[in-house]
């Protein structure tokens, strides 16, 4: 384990709290062990060690995002909390019309925006999957974010006038 101290130190960076560092850096190195057989050369290297604890941080992230959707999706809902009939349908309508715009970009920018957005992938993980830069990746993102937030504006305005 000639490279503990580093791995403790990027868990603790993104977790900021030296318990969940420990229990983040026990199970990768669980997870390491039971694939001990099946990995590759360059997993002796700091940098395949640091991504691949990097990468088991954001699936553990995404999982308890996913666990805490369905528990709320279980929860009864309180009497009289659902907005007005008039504000659902708007926010279908507003949803039914941000999903058009989005399937209106081109391929590559929908692609890399439901990758960082929707399904919470990383920079890294995109770069890996696309070949495109991570400067690349990030200047897509925003660009494209701007784009939908200025034509669903011009949309919205319209309805409301």
């Amino acid at each position: 384990m000639p490279h503990h101290k580093l791995l403790y130190r990027v868990a603790y960076s993104m977790l900021g709290n030296a318990q969940d560092a420990e229990d983040l850096l026990q199970d990768f190195y669980l997870k390491l062990w039971t694939k001990r057989d099946e990995l590759p050369e360059e997993a002796k290297n700091q940098a395949y060690l640091v991504t691949s604890i990097r990468n088991l941080y954001y699936e553990k992230r995404r999982l308890k995002r996913i666990d805490a959707s369905a528990e709320l999706d279980q929860q009864p809902e309180p009497p009289d909390s659902s907005p007005p009939l008039e504000r659902q349908i708007e926010s279908r309508d507003e949803a039914r019309h941000m999903q058009v715009l989005i399937n209106d970009l081109p391929d590559r920018d929908r692609q890399v925006l439901e990758r960082r957005l929707i399904e919470d992938q990383s920079y890294e993980d995109i770069e890996r999957d696309t070949g495109l830069s991570q400067g690349n990746i990030r200047q897509i993102v925003l660009r494209t974010r701007m784009k939908l937030k200025q034509q669903f504006e011009t949309i919205t305005k319209t309805w409301r006038n």
